[in-house]
């Protein structure tokens, strides 16, 4: 007897028509799934193909967390909202994957152009899910700048908000201005925007937002707009211009280039009158920078002088000025801190000259008068990156015998460098001393550590230590960041293991390690899902 497929189904993948019951596979399904989407994606409203589609979501509820958001995916390319709802609701219900996730589901893949209003809409027919109270966009904007590693996507979020007219609460806009300001790529114009935004719509920032904004374009070297919000500071709490202040501002001149600047600033604090006080409120002259126009606290010592403008000029890459100023520190019997001496040899280093930050180093051990264990920390850490790991395992005994306790940070170091010089037992060995506690000065691995190891691993091809080391850590209650993670995922795909990958991406979403569908979808763009016969097609 012949079977005759029905003509509505003749465009759906065989592979979810057979009659005999199959194993059920979510590559698999994901892979049939992207197949029919490409066919609707020509002819929307082809009721055969709307057919085949609704007999397809109908097994979602069997779907792991990975191939739900591809079919959600496809849904939203597809128009279809109604559908995307009902297998996001039954999703929620489940109660696998962390609500911020699912709220991001809705904001940048459901209706990602719509306005927050519809976004709140769709959010409130999907149910309120597992929670008692149902998250809106400010507890998703708090939580993004808390927890997501992506400046561009705390942007995006903060622009879709703001075009929106949508009413953040006081508590998202400082939430915004912290994660704006101290991120690894500080945008302090956008944080300036906010910070007016929040002010218009009657919202009081307080002075450590200002502080974090004045912070943050000293760091970019932008001291123009540092300056103005410096006044700012002044103007509003009388903020005490402390070395904090001044640290920043010296930073913040030589990352710009200002270098006349920033000894003239150096010179006032060095030659002031220990005797007077702060003016409080000086007559401001217009087109002065106002830190030139205050007398500094007498809580600015000349030798916090010396090291915040030597710690600057070591930033921006000046050794020839920094010498010089340790030279003049050293001829007015100024004791700097352990943290210039640091700066100074690791400026030496990154400027290629390795044998003066020896000689630097050997001289200032032989004078005694600083505790040379910190400065060598420095040394040590310029051998290992330039491939000098054994004379730099040679000083960290050395300054073991003298008592010197170091940091996991200074044995890492040494780990990392055993691996790229493909040492592979030694840094295992090292690795399980650390562990053990058997390490000298006792130092236990920290999340760094793992970090190395674990990369080691991946590079080695061995994925399943990788990810045992992951799993330790997990238990250690140590953070795990975004881009360990994808490493992970990156490593199984390109060895082919794609139960693996899929696996581990689960994990992925449900631990809120991907904080958001964004995050989601930026790494599945570099990881193409693939099962053991073709390449899933993105959606």
């Amino acid at each position: 007897m012949v079977r005759i497929i029905p003509a509505f189904l003749k465009s759906v993948p065989s592979s979810l028509l057979h009659t005999t019951p199959q194993p059920f596979s979510n590559l698999r399904y994901a892979q049939d799934f992207s197949a029919l989407v490409r066919s609707l994606s020509r002819n929307l409203n082809n009721p055969r193909l709307l057919a085949a589609l609704d007999c397809v979501l109908a097994k979602t509820p069997l779907l792991d967390s990975t191939t739900s958001v591809l079919v959600l995916r496809g849904l939203s390319h597809c128009k279809k909202l109604t559908r995307a709802k009902t297998v996001l609701s039954g999703l929620k219900e489940r109660g696998t994957i962390p609500e911020p996730f699912l709220y991001s589901l809705v904001l940048q893949c459901l209706v990602p152009e719509s306005p927050i209003r519809d976004v709140e809409s769709v959010w409130r027919d999907i149910g309120s899910g597992p929670s008692d109270r149902c998250m809106d966009a400010l507890d998703f904007v708090v939580y993004l700048c808390r927890r997501g590693e992506d400046a561009a996507e705390i942007e995006r979020v903060y622009h879709r908000v703001s075009s929106s007219r949508w009413d953040l609460r006081r508590e998202g806009y400082v939430a915004l201005i912290g994660a704006i300001c101290e991120g690894n790529n500080p945008n302090p114009r956008l944080a300036r925007n906010v910070l007016r935004e929040m002010e218009e719509k009657g919202f009081e920032a307080d002075e450590l937002t200002y502080f974090s904004l004045f912070r943050s374009f000293c760091r970019t070297g932008n001291v123009l707009e540092a300056d103005s919000v410096l006044r700012s500071l002044v103007d509003r709490w009388d903020h005490e211009l402390d070395i904090s202040v001044y640290g920043n501002f010296f930073y913040g001149l030589c990352k710009s280039g200002r270098w006349r600047e920033a000894r003239k600033l150096f010179d006032k604090l060095s030659k002031k009158d220990g005797r007077l006080e702060v003016n409080p409120s000086p007559r401001l002259k217009p087109g002065r920078r106002i830190i030139f126009q205050f007398s500094p606290s007498n809580k600015v010592t000349k030798v916090m002088a010396f090291e915040a403008y030597v710690r600057s000029l070591c930033s921006a890459g000046r050794v020839e000025d920094a010498e010089r100023m340790l030279k003049e520190a050293a001829r007015k019997n100024a004791v700097l801190e352990i943290c210039v001496y640091r700066s100074y040899i690791e400026a030496l280093f990154r400027a290629g000259r390795v044998d003066d930050a020896i000689g630097f180093f050997e001289a200032e051990k032989r004078k005694r008068h600083i505790e040379v264990g910190g400065m060598a920390v420095a040394v040590i850490e310029g051998l290992c990156k330039r491939g000098r790991v054994d004379e730099g395992c040679q000083l960290l005994c050395e300054i073991l015998d003298e008592g010197f306790v170091p940091t996991a940070k200074v044995w890492n170091w040494i780990v990392e460098s055993y691996w790229e010089e493909g040492r592979v037992a030694e840094a295992t060995g090292l690795f399980d001393r650390m562990r053990d506690g058997s390490c000298g000065g006792g130092s236990r691995p920290d999340a760094s550590t793992y970090s190395v190891m674990i990369h080691g691993f991946l590079k080695k091809g061995d994925g399943m230590t990788a990810i045992s080391l992951l799993e330790d850590m997990a238990r250690e209650k140590m953070p795990v960041n975004f881009s360990l993670c994808s490493a992970v995922a990156l490593s199984f795909h390109a060895q082919g293991k794609f139960e693996e990958l899929n696996s581990y991406l689960n994990k992925m979403i449900e631990n809120g390690i991907l904080v958001s569908y964004a995050a989601w979808e930026s790494l599945f763009e570099s990881v193409t899902i693939r099962n053991e016969d073709d390449v899933l097609p993105e959606l």
